[in-house]
């Protein structure tokens, strides 16, 4: 599980980086940082995609194949399962993507960057065709997920590229002028369709009537909640830089002790640390049955961590025609965690607008989203 988590995390980061890179290639001279983008790099992650989609589709057939031999259940998988129907695909256009960027002028000649950005929109497709979300409910899920999918590797591969690849600040507030909206787009619709990807991914089988609210509550229990809660938090973190870095640092730029480049790369390792928990999250059983989940898997080891109340044994030894719901119940030591929270983010702000500390701002960013989760788990019931 871990390894595949690992793969998937690998396969976030080819397309950002990938996808990224060819939207910068578009961008005028003059409207970018001076950038150096190796072609070695572009090379790797076109290959390393679909290399690090094989790895569920071996797991499957890896989990499947009890009676069978392993090689005739993995063409099993590859040829009939949609997971290997879209690996195929998504591999049939590597090979193509490779013959474009190997192209001779590739980075000048319009027509070649607009076919390697297309071909990479394609294996996005093929991806998040055979997502969890498109499975359970076909057209909606699929068009949520590769939607946000999208405005995520858009704007956080953008946000790799700059951050690591560029040699300078030149052109830094031109830059700003056309990413700031950019981001400002990308980051709403990603929480849009994250919403909606969340309602179906959470979605109880056991409760029909069920809000998505209790949902939520409920999923905390595992660890596919766990890792959403998360994930969550540590969103709010990237938020907060990105608006420090887009809004805050805007005046900045022209000083020559100012170095916007360190504090994006800042961003980009909070944007890590959320690709990293959503790979896990795509290899957590969903919370559609919680009894069931409880029963052959038990509780999730960080919510057992500080958890001390009764309902997962109550789960254990219940009946399955039983319905379970999460409740809440803050009191003073959980505002006082918000209330500390919030401190945490205010110097945050402080540290990087005033100190110009990186580190100061990165240890007071992830002491408020510790603050934030242990406010809300500590009010489980």
């Amino acid at each position: 599980m871990l390894l595949v988590s690992l793969t998937e995390f690998i396969l976030y980061i080819c397309f950002s980086v990938l996808i990224g890179s060819l939207v910068l290639y578009m961008v005028p001279r003059d409207k970018k940082t001076t950038l150096y983008i190796p072609k070695k790099l572009l090379y790797l992650t076109a290959v390393s995609i679909p290399i690090a989609a094989f790895f569920p589709i071996f797991q499957t057939a890896y989990l499947l194949s009890a009676d069978l031999s392993l090689w005739f259940t993995l063409k099993t998988v590859v040829l009939t399962f949609e997971i290997g129907k879209s690996w195929l695909f998504i591999s049939f256009i590597a090979v193509i993507l490779l013959f474009v960027l190997r192209a001779n002028h590739f980075t000048i000649k319009p027509h070649l960057k607009i076919w390697a950005l297309t071909l990479t929109l394609m294996m996005l497709l093929g991806y998040t065709y055979s997502a969890h979300a498109s499975t359970i409910t076909e057209w909606r899920g699929f068009i949520v997920h590769t939607l946000h999918f999208l405005s995520t590797t858009i704007w956080i591969g953008i946000l790799f590229v700059i951050g690591w690849f560029s040699k300078d600040k030149q052109n830094w507030s031109s830059f700003l002028k056309w990413f700031t909206p950019v981001a400002i787009i990308c980051l709403t619709m990603a929480i849009v369709t994250g919403y909606f990807t969340m309602e179906i991914d959470i979605d109880s089988y056991d409760d029909v009537n069920a809000s998505v609210l209790q949902e939520y509550q409920n999923s905390l229990i595992v660890n596919y909640g766990q890792a959403l809660i998360l994930k969550h938090v540590f969103i709010i973190s990237l938020v907060i830089f990105a608006l420090i870095n887009g809004i805050l640092f805007r005046k900045n730029h022209n000083r020559n002790s100012f170095n916007p480049l360190k504090w994006v790369k800042l961003e980009s390792v909070y944007a890590l640390i959320v690709f990293g928990i959503t790979a896990f999250m795509g290899q957590s059983w969903p919370p559609h049955q919680i009894y069931s989940l409880i029963k052959a898997e038990g509780a999730s080891p960080l919510f057992n961590l500080f958890y001390n109340g009764d309902i997962v044994n109550t789960i254990q030894n219940a009946e399955q025609k039983d319905i379970f719901n999460v409740t809440m119940l803050f009191g003073l030591e959980n505002y006082l965690l918000f209330a500390l929270g919030l401190l945490f983010l205010l110097l945050t702000i402080y540290s990087a607008v005033r100190k110009k500390s990186v580190f100061a701002s990165t240890f007071s960013s992830f002491l408020m989203s510790v603050s934030i989760y242990l406010g809300i788990i500590l009010g489980v019931q």
